[in-house]
């Protein structure tokens, strides 16, 4: 008789009912106020819910609402008091107060990581804090509180006691669309300032050897295992970052572009050390400690240090500590012989995870992880009864009657439909994180899982063999290496090649407006702007190469862009079209137009060389670019070309670049050429008295100028702001306003800057035909 098998979505899970309500708490607690209320409604919430439960329930069921309602209950008051409360979040209110430069001391508490200027980012236990000379206080203070540190100085590591003068900061907000939340997620590990040490008053190290001992020793373990892995392949960086990521979780070195394909594949999880990895080590150290001897107990307790040791060596992710947590919580039941269903050991994985820091509800990197892992557990036996029942053997036939090439048919689809329902399962419990975080829906992550999840696990297996040899004997694990070698290339094949695949992947970002839509991208000195029209998208300039990859492509994927039906570049300069090769890679390009004369840009004739098919823009020229988006050549000086934008009922003026000779070219068109809604216009180091003559003749509502870059006139003057608001001229300064966006609606359009709090205003329509300002 075959044995029964209970589904697991019928099993009890007490740990289950437990985790939802710490979530409830921690959900409804986040967006309590900050005063004593909410903590006292709390209180009273949880005796009201006692007092009806026990006129309402009666005997198990009684004891089981109270545990719920005291779970809610106090995982609320835990994530109120330490959220709203925070010791950071007051520190760095009481600093707001007390501005100046302050005398910082502290301890590196995690190893410091390389910033793209070269510097070292880190945080910082503070020790002490000296406030700025005459605030009042006369007092140092001795916090216990995390700060972010950009270090300037001498070489510090984790556990160095450092110090420094610097003035502090909050977080910056995130200043163009599709940017991370960096403020965010400082703040959800209590971190709420920002210390930059001026390089000329750099910090100094003081003394080293204060950090924990146990992760100082994780850091060298995984300095010295990623030199292990790199032995024999110092030629080709792109594989040893690959094995690197699968055995170490370490991408902060891979080589530009390398990450790309494994994203849009949905194979990122690779390079996450989670429940493979973890259970990988797992399996080999209960084998290894089996194989001398040890009895069951002391196996299991030299195995679960062993387990978080290695999650240590490969930085604390999420995914590694809940698959630590959940072997840890398995082999613990081992000495009990008790054995519990996996969803349940699962939830009690995150609920001992949210007990220890509530804000893990909030990291990306814990929800995917336990939404993965979920889906797995519940929907992959479903997913692979049924495709299993697609190929395999009559129940009615005895086995001895099958041939061996019909067992090992048989058994091949076996371990084939269980790959396969392992995949489907994982990709339908990524699908909402995925699709949240990183706007993506990927189709060929299906295939290109069932194919890189055994390579990857045979990655790792030659990975750890390398790492027990490399330390005695490195030619062995060099032989490795090459071994290895070989695997990662198989693997780097199989997901670039399925990243190629057409229609693999798909953005999916905010749904169009039924008007047209411009963003004006801050790019620190870069030009470019996206129009959305519907579903259509045209590109104005694609800023710098690091624009595209850094700004650009993260907010057209934000946007949910598959395709640019029309990229307009204004001038030959490296700021306006560097970025087109990247974008283009990325996205496919529709019509792309260039200005007649390259110059002597070096980027624009290697551009005109390789994109030998793209439109020259010449004057009087009208591309339609959406229903109810055209761009009009106004005038064109060879390298640079002025744009007459418009976006349903606005116009826009756009002038790349405030140069003489354009200024003097422009001063000779008519007035109704000219006059529009809006102007784009670099103002740093512009002629003032011939700018505002310009600008009485556009007549515009509002002024856009980009700000930032090298150059020493990267900057507009801060009297343009004063000039134009006697003119009635709005000025959206882009280092003060991040990201500029146009709003067409027929009804009220308006201009507005991406960040939160600052300027917007609606526009009036038609002043194209007003007199302009005396």
């Amino acid at each position: 008789m075959r044995e029964r098998t209970v589904s697991p979505l019928r099993q009890r899970f007490p740990f289950g009912g437990l985790l939802v309500a710490a979530v409830l708490g921690i959900l409804g607690a986040d967006f309590l106020p900050r005063s004593p209320l909410p903590g006292a409604g709390c209180v009273l919430a949880f005796l009201l819910f006692l007092f009806v439960a026990g006129r309402g329930f009666r005997g198990r069921d009684q004891a089981w609402a109270s545990a719920l309602a005291a779970v809610f209950a106090g995982f609320a008051l835990i994530h109120w008091w330490g959220w709203q409360e925070a010791p950071g979040r007051l520190l760095a209110e009481w600093m707001d107060r007390h501005p100046g430069e302050y005398r910082v001391e502290g301890i590196i508490c995690r190893e410091p990581k390389s910033t793209h200027s070269g510097s070292l980012s880190f945080p910082l236990q503070l020790e002490s804090i000296e406030p700025p000379p005459g605030d009042g206080t006369g007092e140092i203070l001795h916090p216990p509180v995390t700060v972010q540190v950009r270090w300037e100085g001498g070489h510090a590591g984790y556990g160095d006691r450092v110090a420094f003068r610097a003035t502090p900061s909050r977080p910056p907000f995130p200043r163009n669309p599709g940017a991370m939340d960096y403020r965010g997620w400082l703040e959800r590990q209590d971190i709420f300032t920002v210390f930059r040490v001026d390089p000329s008053q750099p910090g100094s190290v003081i003394s080293q050897d204060h950090g924990n001992p146990v992760l100082a020793l994780a850091i060298r373990a995984g300095k010295s295992a990623s030199r292990i892995l790199g032995i024999d392949l110092e030629g080709d960086p792109e594989t040893v970052a690959a094995i690197r990521g699968i055995c170490l979780g370490v991408t902060e070195n891979a080589p530009e572009g390398f990450i790309e394909g494994f994203r849009v594949t949905g194979t990122m999880h690779l390079f996450s050390v989670s429940g493979l990895h973890v259970g990988m080590v797992a399996v080999i150290l209960w084998f290894v400690l089996r194989l001398v001897g040890l009895p069951r107990p002391w196996a299991i307790a030299a195995a679960i240090p062993s387990i978080f040791f290695y999650v240590a060596v490969t930085g604390m992710k999420s995914g590694s500590l809940r698959a630590a947590t959940m072997s840890s919580i398995l082999m613990i039941g081992l000495v009990f012989f008790r054995r519990s269903p996996p969803v349940n050991v699962l939830a009690a994985s995150a609920f001992v995870q949210l007990a220890a820091d509530t804000n893990a509800l909030f990291s990306p990197g814990w929800q995917f992880s336990y939404a993965v892992v979920l889906a797995i557990l519940l929907l992959a036996p479903s997913f692979q009864r049924v495709l299993v029942s697609l190929h395999r053997r009559d129940e009615f036939l005895p086995s001895r009657l099958l041939t061996r090439a019909e067992r090992v048919r048989f058994a091949f689809w076996a371990e084939v439909s269980t790959l396969l329902a392992v995949s489907a399962a994982a990709w339908v419990g990524s699908f909402l994180p995925t699709l949240a975080y990183f706007h993506l829906v990927s189709f060929s992550a299906l295939g290109a899982n069932l194919l890189a999840v055994p390579l990857a696990f045979a990655v790792l297996s030659l990975g750890m063999l390398s790492l027990l040899t490399g330390g005695l004997l490195p030619w062995v694990a060099g032989a490795f290496n090459n071994a290895n070698w070989a695997l990662t290339k198989v693997l780097l094949l199989v997901v670039h090649g399925s990243a190629l695949l057409p229609g693999g992947h798909w953005f999916a970002g905010t749904p169009p407006k039924p008007w047209p839509e411009m963003i004006v991208p801050d790019l620190r000195g870069g030009s470019c702007a996206v129009i959305r029209d519907g579903f259509s998208t045209a590109i104005l300039d694609t800023g710098r190469k690091k624009d595209a990859e850094r700004v650009i492509l993260p907010m057209l994927e934000s946007l949910g862009v598959n395709r640019i039906g029309s990229l307009v570049v204004t001038s030959s300069s490296a700021a306006h079209l560097g970025g087109v090769p990247a974008i283009g890679k990325e996205i496919p390009l529709g019509r792309v137009f260039l200005p007649s004369d390259a110059g002597r840009s070096t980027v624009a004739r290697n551009l005109r060389a390789s994109w030998r098919d793209a439109g020259i823009l010449h004057a009087g020229e009208e591309i339609q670019a959406g229903r109810h988006v055209s761009l009009r050549v106004v005038e064109t000086s060879g390298e640079k070309v002025v744009l007459k934008v418009r976006l349903g009922s606005l116009y826009l003026l756009w002038i790349p670049e405030a140069d003489a000779p354009l200024l003097d070219r422009l001063g000779k068109l008519s007035d109704g050429e000219l006059r529009s809604d809006l102007l784009y216009l670099p103002l740093g180091g512009a002629r003032i008295e011939e700018s505002l003559r310009l600008i009485r003749r556009i007549s515009p509502g509002a002024v856009i100028t980009p700000s930032g870059g090298l150059s020493r006139e990267g900057f507009p003057s801060r009297e343009w702001e004063r000039l134009l608001r006697e003119l009635g001229v709005a000025l959206f300064s882009q280092d003060e306003t991040g990201a500029v966006i146009i709003d067409a609606d027929p009804n009220a359009p308006g201009i507005r800057s991406f960040l939160p709090g600052e300027a917007e205003m609606k526009l009036r329509t038609g002043r194209r035909g007003t007199p302009p300002p005396p």
